[in-house]
């Protein structure tokens, strides 16, 4: 019995796109939540983080509608290899930066944010693409797994290298090393056969789609809207706020390993046992899981609060998430006629993400604006918690979620 289950369903285009999405996740995992952190060692002020992924995500939107264009027009391998270089360039413009960067969030979010467009534009086009129904869930959980194991290691050994080396030249070490990682993925994007496409960009037609009540395409666009509101505050603000609780990055380095370990063993039971006929109830238990491990930070916020939220969300987010994902790009490859507009399909979906990430994070500036206390922040981790509920009511509106 193959132990991630029928693996030969996934082709060599598949494995390849496997690879360079897993030394993004170890990249990522050595230094994306260390970048936060090195930002806040500088400048103590939970605003200059919120506008440096403020402004990620909102060049990220941007991004996504000229990378469709190139991806369309050109060529999505292409795509890919600007968005991995650009991460690359982002870590060297951190360390060609040192302390200044603090005093250059906009133009690094934007960097960023650039980068992860174009980066994510094609990873989507590519998957889409290189993936069928019959095996988009095992590609998920694979996926997932990757990530998850990429995570598990990357982050204490950074931890480790920043608290034993001077703080600063540690952080140097581990962007340093997410340089190169990200130059080696460049590498393995020349291994991909180059795909060019070729048609209209018809990205308005299908923006209109998610206006209307009667199309798939209108209660994916809400799901994705509930969803980016979530990811766009918790992907960057319990670390940060575990870090805060500790003051040491080996001990965020050991949350992140244990939630990235439990992760791993639910990704991968999830890409075992998922069936199709089961997405509906998947998705409501992993969503209604994640707010409730939210709630014990009603009663304090502190470190075991904080590490009891993200393990929690680790465990039940792929239950959430993989059968999401799969069900969304379902309904993009519904017909000939959808799948032909797969890369206006992407970047409708990246945006409508993005709308719900810059929604959380304008309201994160607003709130600690008003209550800078960082007790005060359970209220709005609360109802944010609890968000992902309102995607499961809009998928569970498509047909497509359970159809075999």
């Amino acid at each position: 019995m193959n132990l991630f289950g029928e693996t030969n369903r996934l082709d060599r285009p598949a494995w390849l796109l496997l690879v360079i999405s897993g030394l993004f996740a170890v990249s990522t995992a050595m230094s994306n939540t260390f970048v936060n952190v090195y930002l806040w060692k500088l400048k103590q002020d939970f605003s200059v983080i919120g506008r440096f992924n403020l402004a990620s995500y909102l060049a990220m939107a941007v991004t996504f509608v000229l990378a469709g264009r190139l991806a369309k027009k050109v060529d999505r391998v292409i795509a890919i290899r600007v968005g991995v270089a650009l991460q690359a360039f982002f870590y060297l413009s951190v360390l060609l930066l040192g302390p200044k960067a603090v005093e250059q969030v906009l133009f690094l979010g934007i960097f960023l944010g650039v980068g992860s467009g174009f980066y994510w534009l094609s990873y989507n086009v590519l998957y889409f693409e290189i993936t069928e129904k019959y095996n988009r869930d095992i590609y998920n959980g694979i996926n997932g797994f990757l990530t998850s194991a990429a995570g598990i290691l990357a982050p204490v050994i950074s931890g480790w290298i920043i608290t034993k080396v001077d703080h600063f030249t540690g952080y140097r070490i581990i962007f340093a090393s997410s340089l190169g990682v990200f130059l080696l993925a460049v590498v393995v994007s020349f291994m991909l056969k180059r795909r060019s496409a070729h048609g209209d960009y018809e990205l308005g037609r299908i923006i209109r789609l998610a206006l209307d009540r009667s199309n798939h395409w209108f209660w994916v666009n809400l799901a994705m809207i509930a969803q980016g509101t979530r990811e766009g505050l918790f992907a960057f603000l319990i670390s940060l706020l575990i870090f805060v609780a500790t003051g040491n990055e080996l001990a965020l380095g050991g949350y992140l390993t244990a939630s990235s370990l439990v992760a791993l063993f639910s990704y991968f039971a999830v890409g075992r046992l998922m069936r199709i006929s089961w997405r509906d109830e998947s998705i409501f238990l992993g969503a209604a899981m994640l707010g409730i491990v939210v709630i014990p930070l009603i009663w304090d916020v502190n470190t075991w609060t904080l590490v009891a939220l993200g393990v929690g969300a680790a465990l039940f987010y792929p239950v959430y998430m993989v059968p999401l994902t799969s069900a969304v790009f379902d309904v993009i490859g519904e017909t000939q006629e959808t799948a032909r507009l797969r890369v206006e399909y992407v970047v409708a979906r990246e945006l409508a993400l993005n709308v719900g990430r810059v929604i959380s994070v304008s309201t994160f500036l607003w709130w600690i604006e008003k209550a800078p206390n960082l007790t005060q922040l359970r209220w709005l981790l609360l109802p944010v918690g609890f968000i992902q509920l309102f995607a499961w009511l809009a998928i569970r509106r498509v047909p497509l979620l359970e159809k075999e």
